[in-house]
């Protein structure tokens, strides 16, 4: 069977909750740990552990959660949440360390391209990466994202943002 035709996309709703608060803890615990590693210094304000009043801001009407899954096992998490006038942030996008290279990222990006523009009307949508992440680098500039400045609403510290990639990208 081809690998794309394994993968299902959905809008994650409260019934996901679990699965999708155990996906984006997963990559909080990574992201922190990597980052500790290749930096020698720990993050100690940023909590790995989400939770489900946290996922409330990537809900509709302003957000959206969609969930991955892979022979019906959920597989990645991602998320869109506004931030002003007409642009979207992407947010926690992330695929299991073992399914990582079956096309999971890039359909649940395109995904999130798609829902952007034409359920959430964004006209911009904008993200951050830290530096060490550079497989996601060139994902985001394989659908036409591209570096720019650190933008508001981050929520990337000022004294950090040297350790991060900002992107934007154009919505027709």
């Amino acid at each position: 069977m081809n690998q794309l035709q394994e993968i299902q996309l959905r809008e994650a709703d409260a019934a996901d909750d679990a699965a999708v608060l155990d996906l984006m803890t997963q990559y909080m615990t990574w992201a922190l740990a990597t980052f500790e590693r290749t930096y020698g210094f720990a993050m100690t304000a940023v909590e790995a552990r989400h939770t489900g009043a946290a996922l409330a801001a990537f809900r509709r009407p302003s957000g959206l959660l969609v969930l991955a899954e892979v022979d019906g096992a959920p597989a990645g998490v991602a998320a869109l949440r506004a931030q002003d006038d007409g642009v979207v942030e992407i947010k926690r996008m992330f695929v299991r360390p073992e399914l990582q290279g079956r096309h999971v990222g890039s359909a649940m990006l395109d995904r999130l391209l798609e829902q952007a523009r034409d359920d959430l009307r964004a006209r911009v949508v904008r993200l951050d990466s830290n530096k060490f992440m550079t497989d996601a680098h060139r994902l985001y500039e394989s659908r036409g994202f591209v570096e720019r400045d650190p933008y508001p609403g981050s929520e990337i510290p000022a004294e950090l943002q040297h350790l991060w990639r900002f992107y934007e990208r154009a919505l027709g």
